[in-house]
């Protein structure tokens, strides 16, 4: 603690408290590491084990339900994470009712997606499998449900500083879905495929709901609410398009670009997935961190995390990143055979996002303790839209190489503005604390 903490008047977290997010980024990255390498082996047998046919349907089964998971509950669970760990923070804990009243809402939302999905299904006919797209988006909402069941059971045990327990739940749904896909392997049938999968899903959903509603309070005695959240919504909107963003530079390239490209921009894409392999724990840890009494009721100590993080980070992550740029063009080479060598500049390209990833790592956290949630959304939305747009006038000319600066100078401008725009924040009056989560649900 230093003279401007005690100025702001802002709580201090004990040493050992700050010291315990360290072993939770180490325990969730090492069990993230964990879980992605079931889906790894996964991959292998699915890919040896299925016909052509039936391996298509997979690929689109599992990209639309992580990708609804994501998009439609992605605000309430936030939500309810930094509701519940600020709770954690100033010495109390949410009942099983608020728990279950988040589920309530996230499946509200999911049930609304879902309508918009299969509407628009009886639009589109996915020609890489044979199977009903209508059967297939169906299968992938009640896959999403069970996905995002657990995901909500992560953010609680995140919320409660308990990041071993919810890194066993993210490598054990990763284990179900390898023994599913064990299992699959012996029939060809997609339907049965995705039945198994869903079911296997909503097992272990059951579980991760018993494992929070044991531990947690009784009751409080106010019934289950629906409301949503003004802050829930735009969470929402900002999930949506951060999942859009993961998406619309293969869709745009499905959609213009011929097979060889895509498949070039896919493996550059898997290359970037290992590089930004820190982000997800890092990103759970800094959430909770970011919810903390501490950093909620001071826009002192706001800035001086976010200055002390972009410093410390800047330089390392600079020369870790230089030395792969410089290691790709003799590296992946030997992965692919030399099949795909554009894959090597999008790869290098897609770096200078990575960089801007890491360095800013805290801001969207930071946002979300100062309650401006719209700002988010916005900001995302827009960035969305101008690479969306960015990708269709750049791909027909330039292929991989030119999607690929757009949305990695997109991604970087993003990043930058949503920084400048969250330290800004932090001048408003620092003498009085930034608003604090509302805790009720």
């Amino acid at each position: 603690m230093d003279a401007s903490d005690v100025a702001s008047g802002a709580p201090q977290l004990p040493r050992t408290t700050r010291l315990s997010y360290r072993r939770g980024f180490a325990t969730t990255l090492a069990l993230d590491i964990v879980a992605r390498g079931f889906s790894a082996i996964s991959v292998v047998v699915l890919v040896r084990g299925l016909d052509v046919s039936a391996y298509a349907f997979m690929t689109l089964f599992m990209t639309v339900a992580q990708f609804t998971s994501s998009a439609a509950t992605g605000g309430v669970r936030t939500m309810y994470l930094r509701t519940e760990a600020e709770r954690v923070s100033r010495g109390s804990r949410g009942s099983a009712s608020d728990f279950l009243g988040a589920c309530l809402r996230a499946a509200l939302v999911l049930a609304a997606f879902a309508g918009v999905v299969l509407a628009a299904s009886m639009f589109v006919h996915f020609s890489a499998t044979a199977s009903s797209t209508t059967h297939l988006v169906a299968y992938s909402l009640a896959f999403a449900a069970g996905f995002a069941t657990v995901e909500l059971a992560i953010a609680h045990h995140q919320a409660h500083r308990r990041f071993f327990t919810a890194g066993l739940l993210n490598a054990g749904r990763a284990a179900v879905i390898l023994a599913v896909s064990i299992v699959v392997t012996a029939t060809s049938s997609a339907d049965l495929l995705a039945l198994l999968f869903t079911l296997g899903l909503a097992l272990l959903g059951v579980v991760a709901v018993v494992s929070v509603l044991r531990g947690a309070p009784a009751p409080a005695g106010h019934a289950l609410r629906p409301r949503f959240s003004a802050e829930e919504l735009w969470l929402s909107a900002y999930f949506l398009a951060a999942a859009g963003f993961a998406y619309v530079d293969i869709v745009v390239a499905g959609a213009l670009l011929d097979s060889h490209e895509v498949a070039s921009l896919g493996a550059g894409l898997r290359y970037l997935a290992v590089v930004l392999g820190a982000v997800p724990a890092l990103a759970a840890v800094l959430r909770v961190r970011t919810s903390q009494v501490d950093v909620v009721d001071s826009l002192e100590h706001q800035r001086r995390m976010m200055l002390a993080w972009v410093k410390r980070a800047a330089a390392p992550v600079a020369v870790t990143f230089a030395a792969i740029a410089l290691l790709a063009p003799v590296v992946i080479p030997h992965i692919d055979h030399g099949r795909y060598p554009a894959s090597v500049q999008v790869l290098q390209i897609f770096l200078v996002m990575a960089f801007t990833a890491y360095v800013t790592a805290p801001m969207a956290s930071m946002l979300m303790a100062q309650r401006r949630f719209r700002v988010l959304a916005a900001l995302y939305g827009l960035a969305l839209a101008i690479n969306l747009a960015g990708d269709l006038v750049v791909a027909g000319r330039y292929g991989v190489v030119g999607i690929a600066i757009v949305s990695s100078s997109t991604y970087a401008v993003l990043d930058t503005t949503m920084s400048l725009t969250a330290i800004r924040g932090t001048h408003r009056k620092t003498h009085e604390p930034t608003p604090s989560c509302t805790l009720s649900t």
